[in-house]
């Protein structure tokens, strides 16, 4: 199979980042819109199969050896952080001026500048401070994701499945112990990756299916039937649909969904806070929730050109070639 843009991809990434930020406009609205699109934030569940099977698919195309990991991780930091760092100049700004807007009776921003310094490389959860935005958190799964496939995809890709299953037990048994609860976006990452290894026949058949199944059931039983059934789907949606084309609109969706993730907080929140009190009803609510993510999507558009496609054709430059012994 290619390893270019898969259209399947890029239309569930733009789907899952809509998602996401229409349960976001929700929350801030009355009941009825709370509980219409509650679960719109399983699309970050979506989003870690995706990483699951995007990464390793990108390493196994470049034959990539443990030598390469210090250019893989200099290449996913031009990337992403830029936009990221962008983005938090964006909450706060915003932060500040809605301050402004509100008028003198309203509280200064609630931040200080050791918590927003301990957003870099993603660090929060090693600080007693929290994030500046609710999306954050899990570009900190994803960034421990990437040092965790660089420094084992090569040596597991050729073994059987159970050796990378194995791992994942491992590390989700340290993480029950450490934070007293199971984490079931390890299971997200694994089914990705084992969707990787059908996909490109890395592995006994019979075996990956077993423990596809088995991961996706784990997924139902410890966060419960929709994210079981959205990761679920999500895994066939990739093996099913991977070498269908569906159109530039794929394409563009994809390209908009981490500009869109990243700032819809920024841009339609507001837009959901300052009108909310003119929506009655959840025909009203959900006006004005789509009236928020179509001048999300605008913006998106608008970060992306000046600062994501930036970044990406900067990380192009950094060449993967592995490094003299």
């Amino acid at each position: 199979m290619g390893h270019g843009r898969i259209s399947i991809i890029e239309a569930m990434r733009g789907l899952a980042a809509a998602s996401v930020a229409l349960f976001h406009f929700s929350v801030q609205l009355d009941l009825a819109a709370r509980d219409t699109f509650f679960y719109g934030w399983i699309g970050v569940d979506v989003f870690f199969v995706i990483s699951g099977f995007v990464i390793p698919l990108s390493l196994y195309g470049r034959g990539y050896t443990i030598l390469q990991f210090p250019q893989f991780m200099m290449r996913r930091l031009v990337r992403l952080e830029p936009p990221y760092l962008v983005s938090i100049i964006l909450v706060l700004a915003v932060w500040h001026l809605s301050t402004l807007m509100t008028g003198p009776t309203a509280s200064a921003p609630d931040y200080s500048w050791p918590q927003v310094a301990s957003h870099l490389l993603y660090a929060v959860p090693l600080t007693p401070f929290s994030w500046v935005s609710p999306v954050y958190w899990s570009l900190a799964y994803e960034f421990v994701f990437y040092i965790l496939t660089g420094l084992t995809f090569a040596s597991l890709i050729r073994r059987p499945i159970e050796w990378t299953v194995l791992l994942a037990a491992a590390i989700a048994a340290l993480l029950y112990w450490t934070e007293a609860g199971f984490d079931v976006c390890i299971v997200e990452f694994l089914i990705g990756i084992i969707v990787m290894r059908i996909a490109t026949g890395e592995g006994n058949l019979a075996r990956l299916l077993f423990w596809l199944c088995a991961s996706i059931g784990v997924a139902f039983y410890a966060a419960g039937p929709w994210v079981g059934t959205a990761v679920g789907l999500a895994a066939a949606a990739i093996l099913l649909l991977r070498d269908v084309q569906l159109g530039r609109w794929a394409i563009v969706a994809g390209s908009l969904s981490y500009s869109l993730y990243l700032t819809h907080t920024s841009v339609g929140m507001p837009i959901v806070d300052l009108a909310k009190t003119h929506a009655i009803g959840l025909p009203s609510e959900v006006a004005l929730m789509v009236a928020a993510l179509v001048a999300s999507i605008g913006f998106a558009y608008l970060f992306s050109r000046l600062v994501e496609r930036p970044s990406i054709r900067a990380s192009r430059h950094i060449a993967m070639q592995p490094q003299a012994a």
